[in-house]
């Protein structure tokens, strides 16, 4: 196949566009991975322990 202007603007185009949905595969992911709740989540343990300790003064 020859090499043209043309295809190498096509071919420049698919990388941009494989780029970009890595890029956006990249963000989604992290996403998900920041809405992950903790466990056990550390401000709820902080509020059992000084309930706990008001209890025991």
């Amino acid at each position: 196949m020859p090499d043209t202007k043309r295809g190498r603007e096509r071919q420049g185009r698919k990388k941009r566009e494989q780029l970009e949905r890595q890029l956006n595969r990249r963000e989604l992911e992290t996403i998900d991975a920041e809405d992950e709740p903790e466990y056990p989540p550390a401000e709820l343990e902080s509020e059992l322990l000084s309930a706990a300790e008001a209890l025991d003064d």
